[in-house]
């Protein structure tokens, strides 16, 4: 028997618009081609896949018609004279089903009266982002399937025993891996009445190597730059302000570039913390420095006020001087020069160059000390810091 007089035989009686039985049952399954997109930016996921429906209908049934055929294969025409569960994508931002060149749609028919209905189709479907984590979070996706025409009296829709398939475990959605896939099944209440839900969960995990290079290394380098200016000599301050405003603007220039690229939040992100804490420690070594210099600064005030002291009295040793020389020509022989006055004003200009030179050794030493203290405290909490912060997200 010719499969268009097969089909003019089941179909003299048939009417699409009774369904075969009540409920029907129905088998959904997903097998995922790709995982094309996951952004961020729209929270959602764009996913190709084949959908596939399974139902029985006894009207359909050719075995007594023609025993040594197995099934009948029809494009997407057929389908729109069959009466299907009309399984849909509730939770879709986009849905379009591939044509290459024409739509890619099998419709089986078995010769008990079993139909299997598959689209090749692509799918924008909503993902919950928790970006609390990142970059190592872990965004969940959901596809979610009702039957849009017929409630639970009409139609009973279920998984297959292997609901979703990967047949390739390379998706092109490099910046996150499949990390786990989970199918739920549950009634939702409408006003029209009780519909089945099926939910296929995917779980990804971002592979943050490209954050690691771009944004966690050059921050180190920037933190561990700043901790090497307490190494320089406390009497190169310009060399420490510039080593210190280098890695501090390096900082914040890199995590400008990365927050660029993800949606304003409300809450604290993964990288914010890192990356304020580590400016924190740039801005910390800073005002470490800015005691140093206003400490050198008070040294310059006191130095300069010695130096006024010792010019001082310079002059006045001068005027003395110059005093008991007239004195002495115009005394004659019996006049004498009081000498004792003068190894006491040079006793006190060597006092206070002893003095300048005394304040700006203790001003080394303090900064020295100061230097070496924070050389290794602050290495000991950043260290301290990382370990806390990598034990956290690596585990959470």
């Amino acid at each position: 028997m010719t499969p268009q007089a097969i089909i003019d035989s089941i179909m003299s009686n048939y009417s699409r618009s009774q369904s075969p039985e009540k409920p029907v049952p129905t088998h959904v399954e997903v097998t995922i081609q790709d995982i094309i997109e996951l952004s961020v930016l729209s929270n959602s996921v764009t996913v190709d896949f084949w959908f596939s429906a399974i139902w029985h209908d006894p009207r359909l049934s050719f075995g007594h018609l023609d025993p040594c055929r197995y099934n009948l294969s029809f494009d997407d025409n057929f389908e729109k004279l069959l009466w299907s569960p009309n399984v849909c994508i509730v939770n879709s931002k986009k849905s379009v089903i591939h044509a290459s060149p024409r739509a890619n749609v099998l419709l089986m028919i078995l010769t008990n009266g079993t139909v299997w209905l598959n689209y090749r189709m692509r799918a924008q479907a909503p993902c919950e982002m928790d970006l609390s984590l990142f970059p190592i979070d872990r965004p969940k996706c959901q596809l979610v399937f009702e039957s849009y025409s017929f409630n639970t009296a009409t139609v009973n829709i279920n998984w297959l025993e292997t609901p979703v398939t990967l047949p390739n475990t390379t998706l092109s959605a490099t910046e996150y891996y499949l990390s786990d896939v989970q199918t739920f099944r549950h009634t939702e209440d409408y006003k029209a009445g009780e519909w089945y839900r099926l939910t296929a969960e995917f779980s990804f995990q971002r592979r943050y190597g490209f954050y690691v290079l771009q944004m966690y290394l050059p921050c180190y380098t920037c933190v561990i730059l700043s901790m090497l200016g307490f190494c320089i000599d406390v009497k190169a301050l310009p060399a420490r302000i510039i080593l210190l405003v280098n890695s501090l603007m390096s900082a914040t220039y890199q995590f400008g570039s990365i927050i660029s690229s993800l949606p304003p939040v409300s809450y604290i992100k993964g990288i914010d913390i890192w990356i304020c804490t580590s400016t924190a420690f740039i801005f910390a070594s800073i005002i470490e420095l800015a005691i140093i210099a206003w400490q050198d600064k008070k040294l310059m005030l006191k130095t300069q006020q010695l130096q006024n002291k010792i010019a001082q009295s310079i002059m006045e040793q001068n005027e003395e001087q110059q005093r008991f020389s007239i004195g002495t020509f115009y005394g004659g022989a019996g006049s004498t020069l009081n000498t004792d006055v003068f190894p006491v004003q040079q006793n006190d200009r060597a006092y206070q160059a002893k003095m300048i030179k005394q304040l700006t050794t203790n001003f080394i030493d303090w900064g020295s000390k100061v230097d070496k203290i924070c050389s290794i405290a602050f290495p000991v909490a950043f260290i301290s810091f990382n370990v806390a912060y990598w034990a956290y997200y690596l585990t959470v």
